[in-house]
Order: C-alpha cells, then structure tokens, then sequence
C-alpha cells in the first residue's frame, strides 16, 4: 500500500522549500588582501636601486676613511648605517639646530645633495687637523669663520673628490660646493613633500661616535635611474683600469719604508745592566763575518754584510728572504 502523505506533512514540506538558505561568504586570503600605500609617500626607490646606492657608498666610505685616517693620523671609520627613502621635510624635521649642512651642486644634473654632520664631529676633526688630540668637547654653538675654512679644506674637498670617484662607474658626476648652512630650518634643497633617500653613516674617531647623513633628492637622481642598477650588475667583472693601476704602481713605488738592520742580540741579568758603566762591552750573538737580518717593519727581508761607504757604516745585500722560508721557520 503506497505512503500518503498527511495535510500536516505537505505544509512542512512547501515551508521548507520557500526558507531561502543564506549565502556563504568567503573571507579572502592573506594574499588577496591590498597591500597599504601611502600617497603622501611615495615609494620611488626600489630594492634593486637601494642596493645599488649602498655598494657605491659601501666604496666611498672604504675609500674615504683610509685617505682621512692617513690625514688625520688616526684612524677613522666610516659605515654604512642605514639607508631609507622618506619626505624632505621629515629629514629636516630630524635635524638638530645647530648642524653642519653642506649643500653640493651635482654637475652635470643641475641639482642638488645635501651632506650633514653634527657640530661635535666637525669640532673633533677640526682640534685633529689643527695638531690637537682630536677631543669632543661642550661648545654649544656653530663653527667659527676659520673653523670653517678648515673644514671646508681639508674635508669637504675630498668628499666630494671620492664620492665622484664612488660614482663614476654610474655616471661622470662632478660634486660641487654650494654653500654651508647652520641652521636647518634655512635648508631649501628641496620641496618639503619631495622624495630622498637617506644615507646615513656611522663616524668614529678616536673613540668619538656620530652620525653623518647624506640626502639625496628623487629629482637628483632620476636621469640616473636606469644606468643605476645597469651599471652596477656586473661591476665585479670588469678589469681595473690601466690608468688607475700605474697611478697606484707609482704611489706604492714613492711611498717611505723603515728599514732596520739587527746587529746581534744578547741576554744580560738586571743586576749587570745596572753595573753598566761607560766602556762597558756587550757582547752579541753574531761574528763579524756573519750575515745580518734586514728588517723592514717587522719582517726579516734580507741578509746582508757590515761595511763601511766613505765615512758611513752601511752594510751590502747578499741574499733575500723568501716569505714562505719565514713561515716554516715559525
């Protein structure tokens, strides 16, 4: 006998099929979701150009420090610290007052670059310069008229002189020097919502740390965009210049050398060395027909005979020290 289905039965059933089921909304995935950006600033830089600008300035402060070390006569680091793209008006805005700004025109560009330092470090390069220690000391205030043709002279010149070099292999850009300004709020480099990139590097020098900053406009380094990546791709593989190789054959060849000739060693107690007395004898470990040790710094790099040129004592080479003879002697 067939299922009849009841009055009740038939309402459920046309009740259920006019109940609308709800739609499933699916929620999007991490990757779907829009990324933030923020007109007011702009990303102009990409990866690829920011680490093209870090190696060029990596090369600067290698080539900056050795040459500032050997003016100064102490040794100074210079590293990279961090570089950022950010508004104009936001570098100002971090700037103290007062400060050492150096604005640069890049040639052939037509543009501008900014390079700042704190009044403490220009007051210790300036006391190292001048003879003195190289000390931080408590002058609240900007640098002097002679202050700054010191530094100007001796710092700013061959800033600018090495990072040309820096970025020759990008582009033949010449750095020249605008004007110095103290106070930041007069820094008219750039519009206040114009994009630059940040390079700022960290200072030592005799145990005196700071910060040195260099600002670069988008608009500066725009012409520049393309051969800046493209330039740096394959910089590794190119062959030094033949031109800057003799340049450097002919510094090494001038440059000036200690040489020390060892005449004999000998071991004395501390009671005969205060019993010492003029026409005293010491008497060494070497005859006079033995070959003497030639010394240049701390390395032994020759053999050599005493003897006498004129009035001069001098002694004559007769055989030279292979490197690797003094390192299985060790």
């Amino acid at each position: 006998m067939e299922d009849i289905l009841s009055q009740e039965e038939i309402d459920l059933l046309i009740q259920a099929s006019r109940q609308e089921e709800p739609l499933a909304v699916e929620e999007p995935s991490a990757t779907d979701k829009a990324a933030p950006y923020d007109f007011r600033k702009p990303n102009k830089f990409s990866k690829e150009h920011m680490r093209a600008l870090q190696r060029i300035h990596e090369h600067f402060c290698r080539t900056y420090a050795g040459l500032m070390s050997a003016k100064l006569r102490a040794r100074l680091e210079l590293n990279i610290n961090t570089i950022e793209q950010l508004t104009f008006g936001e570098f100002v805005r971090s700037l103290p007052n007062p400060s050492v700004l150096t604005i640069f025109n890049v040639q052939p560009l037509g543009n501008t670059m900014v390079i700042q330092m704190s009044p403490d470090a220009a007051f210790v390069l300036h006391d190292r310069l001048c003879g003195g220690p190289g000390r931080p000391t408590d002058r609240g205030r900007g640098l002097s008229e002679i202050e700054l043709a010191v530094l100007r002279r001796q710092v700013i010149t061959v800033f600018s002189r090495v990072l040309a070099d820096a970025w020759a292999e990008v582009s033949e850009l010449g750095f020249e020097l605008d004007h110095i300004e103290s106070n930041p709020q007069f820094l008219q480099a750039a519009a206040d919502r114009d994009v630059v990139v940040l390079i700022t590097l960290s200072f030592e020098l005799n145990e005196v740390q700071d910060m040195l900053n260099i600002c670069i406009p988008y608009r500066t380094l725009e012409p520049l965009m393309k051969q800046l990546t493209r330039a740096r791709l394959f910089d590794s593989l190119r062959p030094p210049e033949p031109e800057k190789v003799e340049r450097l054959r002919d510094k090494v060849r001038t440059a000036v050398l200690p040489i020390e000739v060892e005449l004999g060693t000998a071991k004395v107690t501390v009671q005969d060395l205060l019993d010492l007395e003029v026409g005293d004898v010491i008497t060494l470990d070497h005859n006079r027909q033995e070959n003497l040790d030639v010394k240049i710094g701390s390395l032994t790099k020759f053999k050599a005979t005493p003897g006498k040129l004129g009035n001069r004592l001098g002694v004559v080479i007769t055989s030279l020290i292979d490197q690797g003879d003094q390192d299985d002697a060790r």
